[in-house]
């Protein structure tokens, strides 16, 4: 008879994981065969304790224009799809040297923003946004030219400032490499 919890565990009288005569449940385990709380209970026990991890991703070559497509659609669970309006904070500035193959990677989580690889730096140069919902609304450009930045919607242009760029709901952000 089983009377253990775990492999390698005492098989003497009072062990945990003994079922006594007329106890509850006691007629209902097979000898030699452990209940399920106990082998869950032995699962748990032989993981090795969690420990963080990282999940390194390097590019190896990298473009002279980055266009990032930000997701802004979910599956509404059964409802169909639904708009994501949350904000999404993006940078004037990329640095991607830490992310390139050509440096050895990082040996810590700090390591992973500090500045690094020549060529590997990018300005943010226009971003395009949606305003309304999924069923309707209308799509408008920020665009950088020199130091300035230009709201752009169907055929008006007008003058933008870095506050209202940063605050726009982005749908593509488009970065050039400087």
């Amino acid at each position: 008879r089983w009377r253990g919890r775990c492999e390698g565990e005492g098989e003497g009288e009072g062990a945990e994981g003994d079922a006594e005569a007329g106890s509850p449940g006691a007629e209902e385990e097979e000898e030699g065969v452990p209940s399920a709380a106990d082998r869950r209970a032995c699962d748990a026990e032989a993981r090795p304790p969690r420990q963080p991890a990282v999940k390194l991703v390097q590019l190896e070559r990298l473009p002279p224009v980055l266009t990032l497509h930000l997701k802004r659609f979910s599956a509404g669970g059964g409802r169909g799809a639904a708009k994501v309006s949350a904000k999404v904070p993006f940078p004037l500035e990329l640095q991607l040297g830490p992310y390139c193959s050509a440096q050895a990677p990082p040996e810590s989580l700090s390591d992973l923003g500090s500045p690094g690889g020549g060529g590997a730096r990018y300005e943010l140069s226009g971003v395009v946004e949606h305003k309304g919902s999924l069923s309707g609304g209308h799509y408008t450009a920020f665009v950088r030219a020199g130091a300035s930045w230009y709201h752009m919607s169907d055929s008006h242009v007008s003058e933008a400032d870095e506050e209202a760029v940063l605050g726009a709901q982005a749908s593509l952000l488009f970065y050039v490499q400087v």
